[in-house]
């Protein structure tokens, strides 16, 4: 029995002991603003150059083509993160 207890490591309660590790949330945090900026001004710049175009000609086919290069470079931004997370990931 007495051999049991000299297994028990015990640590002297310190500010740095007490703190959380959140060492992997950065990389999360990183991934996630990088991918919702790839979602936001891509659409955002094509809907207010679209709405632009649309005003001065008014052509709806141009106003969708412009939407829709938008959301094309949407997916590439995204898929392009998605992708050098995944490496990262690898590497670890």
């Amino acid at each position: 029995m007495a051999e049991s207890h000299g297994a028990f490591i015990f640590m002297e309660e310190t500010k740095e002991n007490l703190k959380p590790d959140r060492s992997w949330l950065r990389p999360v945090l990183i991934f996630y603003v990088k991918t919702t900026s790839w979602i936001i001004f891509p659409l955002v710049l094509a809907v207010l150059t679209a709405n632009y175009v649309n005003k001065s000609t008014e052509s709806q086919t141009l106003f969708f083509g412009l939407i829709m290069i938008g959301f094309g470079i949407t997916c590439f931004g995204v898929y392009r993160e998605i992708k050098q997370y995944k490496k990262s990931l690898d590497k670890k």
